[in-house]
């Protein structure tokens, strides 16, 4: 995607920095108010914003590993937990246990 053109909007909340791209693509960025966002410095910092979330990362999270490795442990996991009731889930979730002097 090619950018061509660049607008910020002021809003009642911040700025919006709207990058057009070829045709009538665009990537819009929202930026709160802060005592040191400018006008002058929206742009700037909207392309930062952008960088920042398309970097992978190299903290050793999913999205810094190589997508065929990621498809292998998913298949791993999912033979490690046939047969199951419940599908695999990249997720978990805890119940916090019940005080047991609770209504005492």
């Amino acid at each position: 995607m090619v950018l061509r053109d660049i607008t910020v909007y002021q809003t009642e909340d911040g700025f919006i920095v709207e990058f057009g791209g070829e045709g009538e693509d665009s990537i819009a960025v929202t930026l709160r108010s802060t005592p040191e966002l400018t006008l002058e410095n929206a742009v700037s910092r909207a392309k930062a914003l952008i960088a920042t979330a398309i970097e992978p990362v190299h903290s050793g999270g999913a999205r810094g590993k190589d997508p065929a490795l990621l498809e292998e442990e998913l298949e791993e996991g999912l033979e490690d937990s046939f047969p199951a009731s419940d599908p695999v889930s990249v997720t978990s979730t805890s119940i916090p246990m019940r005080d047991p002097n609770a209504g005492r």
